[in-house]
């Protein structure tokens, strides 16, 4: 999508009429707003992927821990009369490593502020507009 507009120099907005500048004023705001939604939607199409990817290791830690977990108390159960649960006291204590590890890496990639670029192109261009009104 070509959102270039047609700019003009200051001299040029002098001579327009009232008319003109209103329908060139309205025109540039339909060209910004194009360019903003075109710049959230890659920005929430990012944070999309990095959510997805976040709750694919939550998702896998939290089936991990519940496993390892499960495979902790039949350890913890087997080792009572001192029977020959160590094997799998070790297999449940590493499973339990991995889904911290998981759950740490998800909790990690889930963003903390949505759409910070697009906010901050907002507030910059309702400055410019304040700065150039005025």
């Amino acid at each position: 999508m070509d959102l270039e507009s047609e700019r003009l120099e200051r001299s040029q907005l002098e001579t327009l009429s009232t008319p003109e500048l209103i329908r060139h004023a309205l025109s540039e705001t339909r060209l910004l707003v194009k360019a903003e939604v075109m710049h959230a939607k890659k920005e929430l199409k990012q944070e999309l992927q990095a959510a997805k990817l976040a709750g694919i290791f939550l998702g896998a830690g939290a089936v991990l821990a519940l496993t390892s977990l499960a495979v902790l108390f039949v350890a913890l159960g087997l080792a009572l009369p001192l029977g020959d649960a160590v094997g799998v006291l070790i297999v449940g204590a590493v499973l339990l490593a991995v889904a911290g590890l998981l759950l740490f890496l998800g909790t990690k990639r889930i963003p903390k502020k949505p759409l910070v670029h697009t906010q901050e192109r907002l507030k910059t261009d309702f400055q410019m507009t304040r700065e150039t009104l005025q």
